[in-house]
């Protein structure tokens, strides 16, 4: 979960410094990776994780109205905002998804 937590908000503030957390999350998810092999389990968690945390993040710009439609702001990318927050949105719902047939299956052994 902190992988994807990581990963969200370095995606988010990327242009700002937010760029090592997104290099720390990924090293975390292939440290993951490679010590599950195969196995799912983890996986959900970081996908929830990424997923919520960039949509948390996001969800005060998709509230407030556009700057555009009020003729301010230099560059209008809400369309990029509402899109990326689809994204983010569709990503923790996928996790969730994987994290209950994950609960469903059991205990591997």
């Amino acid at each position: 979960m902190i992988s994807g937590v990581l990963i969200g908000i370095g995606f988010f503030s990327a242009f700002s410094g937010g760029i090592l957390l997104l290099l720390a999350g990924l090293v975390i998810g292939v440290t993951l990776f490679i010590r599950r092999r195969g196995r799912r389990q983890g996986w959900p968690a970081l996908l929830y994780g990424a997923g919520v945390a960039t949509s948390v993040l996001l969800l005060p710009y998709i509230l407030q109205p556009s700057p555009c439609s009020a003729g301010r702001g230099s560059g209008c990318y809400q369309a990029f905002t509402i899109g990326t927050f689809a994204v983010a949105v569709i990503v923790a719902l996928a996790g969730l998804a994987f994290a209950i047939v994950e609960l469903r299956r059991g205990p591997r052994v």
